[in-house]
């Protein structure tokens, strides 16, 4: 059976409309309300009005349904004229007898019981008209996959927090042509980069997007912090579908794309883009894309801005936006009858509706569905309150963080905002009670356990994977809050750098707080201390890793990268007094680079790290560069090879003639034996890849031409079958409107608030 649950009224009435007309061959309309006295769904035939009521009542019982049909018997006795065919639709089951008691209290308007239909009775339907809740995305995701661990227990398997999340945001959710157009582009392409301003839907559309996937057979992947976790699980025999959230970071900086993630990550964006079971959803901001594009020239040539999907005010109607307010109110337990009210007097809900800083996020914030609770004092005066968010989105948490929470709520807060990243309990816990040391507190037992209590579900969520709980911010503006919240109180800013626990988190402030001009005097002294308190700490950032051989993947703590911490610090150097750091430095420097001889697990950093030092003008020890060189010639695949190629470019002088010549050897002796069994060669990105090392290395001749050749066509022929066609996709057009009748729509939509709310489940 179906479920409804995850519909509004006007929802509901519009699937009636949708699913009526399919079976009658005719077109109703959806709009009426109010003016018309009550009716939800009609057509003007010949003969009359057709009219179809729809009760959508949510946990209502029998008896409330049979009052609810009375009600509308006075309705209709005031129609003129009277309706020449009348239904009543209800999402609820019903049993015969049921139908015939309401069809005597709906005489002489019904006459037989097949005029009122159940929930049963739209189940059949539905059953021979597919194509409708095709059309219906909240439906149809709601109820063909159920959205349930039990049904698609390996489909959500390695995806946290998405399973959760889409049950949370799709009551919410207006269906619009952007979500079939995303979706056209996401499977023509397989990548698509969604990008626009803070708050506009980005990550609720990703989600519906991830959702669909599911449904279609692919198993959704999210990937937390970088490209690799995705590149440790991708496989050419699973469909996948990876989503990587705010890929690029909400304050974009130079060395926001580690490891040289750039070209890992416009490889995978071919490797999804030439595969037929992969797909690979990313989000950010608008401006941060743009600075990134022109910043990476990797991203630059895979022509990543080509290939997003731009989410700006202007795909959302006017009604549009007007259903999106309504279902948030709908579906919000916070919304009494007294707030309803205001938001009805004098066509209040226009200055919301029309308000120039309207997004959606702010309409989750002001209908008590994040972290405020619509309390006594907002409830008498909710469209100032309203208003005051919209005027002024920066501070939509301010008051519930200030008057709503003790001490040691926003110090958790503070804690788990400036890591950055999800994290564990345990960290959370360490991080809390750095913190509150850092302020000269000292914490008890029960005071991390107590403000998480308080803090979970309204500005951060806890989630489980495997035997881990997880903890981070509710969305990305409490961060951003944060951040310009430190910034007003230079004490508590300076508290966080005195107390952080992690490397990540003083990454973190400074890349906050000094643009603002916060990292001075005691700020510097102490973030020079930090990095080094905190240099060999844990990363809290955790990721998911697929088991060799195996199809099981683990969630693990990622790894430390000693080089990128160096790069941060080394950025710190000409701002330091008095040559402790830098002496410092030199050591971790050393330390690092004895650890390349025995085993370098990332290629990517070591280099990075050396070509940041000497275009700095730092003069790198020749020690260093010789201990990168070895480490990475001990590695035989294509991204070692590719590194080690720049690594020569950078420091020449580290390759002697004999050296060179030897490693020249070795790289040609790997090209051969990967291009004689192609087996081994997943796809064609791949092989391309090992033609770009060889060459860059001096190690390809004309020999390597002929197999490449035989290889390309071997591993082309592999692959060539897999892509399937996708089905044409309905698409439920937005109603196309005159001015007038828009805003008659509206009107009708928010007249609809005058009864009661549905009862809570």
């Amino acid at each position: 059976m179906r479920t409804y649950d995850m519909l509004s009224d006007h929802d509901f009435e519009l699937l009636v409309a949708d699913l009526l007309g399919a079976e009658d061959r005719v077109v109703y309309e959806a709009f009426a309300r109010g003016a018309d006295q009550g009716i939800d769904v009609r057509r003007l035939a010949p003969e009359g009005p057709d009219i179809i009521q729809c009760k959508h009542m949510l946990r209502s019982t029998y008896a409330q349904l049979k009052a609810a049909a009375s009600a509308e018997t006075m309705r209709l006795a005031k129609l003129t004229p009277g309706p020449w065919r009348y239904r009543f639709v209800t999402s609820k089951s019903l049993t015969p007898r049921n139908k015939t008691e309401l069809a005597k209290i709906l005489a002489p308007w019904i006459s037989k019981d097949d005029q009122i239909l159940g929930a049963d009775d739209l189940e059949g339907l539905l059953n021979r008209h597919p194509q409708v809740e095709r059309a219906h995305v909240k439906l149809w995701l709601a109820s063909s996959a159920q959205l349930d661990e039990q049904t698609h227990a390996g489909t959500w398997a390695r995806s946290r927090q998405l399973h959760a999340e889409i049950k949370s945001w799709l009551p919410r959710y207006v269906e619009n042509p952007t979500f079939w157009e995303a979706r056209k582009r996401l499977r023509a392409e397989r990548v698509l980069v969604i990008s626009g301003p803070p708050g506009i839907g980005k990550t609720t559309l990703a989600r519906m997007l991830l959702a669909d996937a599911a449904v279609g057979g692919y198993e959704p992947v999210e990937v937390s912090s970088d490209i690799e976790e995705a590149f440790e699980i991708v496989n050419d025999h699973e469909s996948l579908a990876f989503y990587y959230d705010d890929f690029l970071g909400s304050t974009f900086l130079q060395d926001r794309l580690a490891k040289n993630e750039d070209k890992r990550l416009t490889s995978f964006m071919r490797r999804c883009g030439d595969s037929g079971n992969n797909l690979l959803v990313l989000t950010t901001r608008e401006h941060i894309l743009q600075q990134a594009a022109s910043w990476y020239e990797e991203l630059e040539r895979a022509g990543l801005p080509l290939r997003r999907f731009l989410l700006e005010l202007s795909v959302y109607t006017r009604f549009d936006r007007a259903r999106i307010f309504y279902n948030h109110i709908w579906h919000s337990r916070q919304v009494s009858m007294p707030v309803r009210r205001a938001i009805l007097h004098n066509k209040a809900y226009l200055e919301i509706v029309d308000h120039p800083n309207y997004n959606p996020r702010l309409i989750e914030y002001i209908t008590g569905l994040t972290a405020p609770t619509l309390d006594a004092e907002v409830r008498a005066d909710y469209l100032g309150f309203a208003i005051g968010v919209l005027d002024n989105p920066s501070r939509i948490w301010e008051r519930a963080f200030e008057r709503q929470l003790d001490e040691h709520c926003r110090t958790l807060l503070v804690a788990v905002s400036i890591t950055g990243n999800e994290m564990v309990v345990d960290d959370a816990r360490l991080a809390f009670e750095s913190l509150l040391a850092g302020q000269g507190s000292t914490p008890t037992i029960n005071d991390f356990r107590s403000a998480l209590r308080v803090l979970d579900d309204s500005f951060l969520r806890s989630s489980e994977q495997s035997e881990h709980t997880f903890i981070n911010v509710a969305n990305p503006s409490v961060q951003d809050f944060i951040a310009a919240w430190l910034i007003r109180n230079p004490d508590q800013a300076l508290a966080a750098i005195n107390g952080a626990a992690f490397f990540e988190q003083l990454r973190w402030l400074y890349r906050r707080l000094e643009p603002a001009g916060e990292i001075t005097g005691k700020a510097h002294t102490a973030l020079l201390d930090g990095v080094r308190r905190c240099f060999d700490s844990a990363n809290p950032t955790w990721h998911d890793v697929l088991i060799g051989g195996t199809n099981t993947t683990i969630t693990r703590r990622q790894w430390v990268y000693r080089e990128d911490r160096l790069r941060f610090v080394h950025g710190l150097l000409s701002t330091e007094e008095g040559g402790t750091l830098r002496s410092w430095f030199e050591e971790q420097l050393q330390v690092t680079a004895a650890g390349w001889l025995r085993h370098v697990s990332d290629p990517g950093p070591p280099v990075a790290l050396i070509r940041t030092l000497r275009e700095a003008g730092y003069p790198v020890p020749p020690a260093v560069v010789e201990a990168a060189r070895d480490g990475l010639g001990k590695a035989r695949y294509s991204y070692a090879w590719s590194q080690l190629a720049q690594l020569r470019t950078i420091a020449p002088e580290a390759f002697p003639a004999q050296a060179n010549q030897q490693l020249v050897t070795e790289c040609e002796k790997w090209a051969t034996q990967k291009l004689v069994d192609p087996s081994s060669i997943d796809d064609l990105d791949e092989l391309s890849s090992i033609r770009s090392s060889a060459q860059a290395m001096g190690a390809w001749g004309t020999s390597h031409d002929e197999l490449y050749n035989r290889a390309e066509v071997e591993i082309d022929r592999q692959s060539r079958d897999s892509d399937n066609p996708d089905d044409e996709d309905p698409v439920r057009e937005s109603p196309s409107m005159s001015p007038a009748a828009e805003q008659a729509a509206i009107e009708a939509l928010f007249a609809r608030l005058e009864e009661p709310p549905p009862l809570p489940s």
